[in-house]
């Protein structure tokens, strides 16, 4: 078979192809691929995922600049994040191990629900934990925040052997019954933003949540099908989002999830 750059094609030149009405004797290179049924050229997918990588400008100069319309950014940014969401659905973020440092905090986070005509805005927790110099973090969605809420989770997504560092709320008081393996150190954040005994501290994971709150999307409140999507794309980010793999990172996984 040869490749017809200019139409994307793959031709088959034997005779029984050319001559067989039956057989097709063309096959888009897109199909059964990610790229499959749109007309977008390859070219520009991959700018637009560039630039959704890189976060180059806003949505109205992205479109501007790559010359695709709203409706058709809007569609491949939610394909790309996807990607991010459908990841972490195959590869659960679990993180921490021996010797390993881990922040943990909770924020509140607002959703939309819609509920008889309009719109109701709920409030829930969020809480997560970042790895200290290892760029892997959770975050989970709860409704509660109470001691044992939170231990579950901690136990599920922290190996054991690590280094736990809370602030000193009431809920983390219970850390100090886990099992045999995780140390908890605390922060009074009214005394010190850092504790000077134990050099425990939350700066790390409340700079996590501040990027997550950064876009106004995040911070006014997203429609509740997507939210799990946002979160997992901040964590992928944060995992897969060195400088000069980001884009081969994407590509990589959307091979691993969407294959031919």
């Amino acid at each position: 078979m040869a490749l017809r750059l200019q139409d994307d094609v793959w031709i088959c030149h034997r005779r029984a192809c050319r001559t067989n009405e039956a057989t097709k004797h063309s096959l888009c290179v897109r199909h059964g691929s990610f790229f499959a049924n749109s007309k977008l050229p390859v070219s520009t997918i991959f700018a637009v995922a560039y630039f959704w990588l890189r976060e180059f400008g806003s949505f109205r100069t992205k479109s501007f600049e790559l010359g695709v319309s709203a409706k058709m950014l809007t569609c491949w940014e939610r394909r790309f994040r996807s990607i991010c969401s459908r990841f972490y659905r195959r590869h659960p973020s679990i993180i921490g191990g021996t010797g390993a440092v881990v922040q943990v905090d909770e924020t509140n986070v607002t959703r939309r629900k819609y509920n008889r005509g309009r719109i109701v805005r709920r409030r829930e927790w969020l809480f997560g934990g970042d790895e200290r110099g290892g760029g892997r973090a959770f975050m989970v969605l709860v409704r509660r925040r109470d001691a044992a809420m939170l231990t579950n989770i901690i136990l599920k997504v922290i190996r054991p052997g690590t280094i736990i560092m809370s602030d000193s709320w009431r809920a983390y008081s219970q850390l100090s019954r886990l099992p045999a393996g995780y140390r908890h150190l605390t922060v009074n954040h009214i005394v010190n933003f850092v504790d000077p005994h134990t050099d425990a501290h939350t700066q790390n994971i409340e700079s996590l949540w501040q990027k997550f709150k950064m876009v106004p999307k995040r911070k006014y409140g997203l429609n509740t099908k997507r939210y799990t999507d946002y979160i997992r794309e901040l964590l992928w980010r944060r995992e897969f989002g060195e400088l000069g793999e980001i884009i081969f990172n994407l590509f990589e996984h959307i091979a691993e999830i969407s294959p031919c």
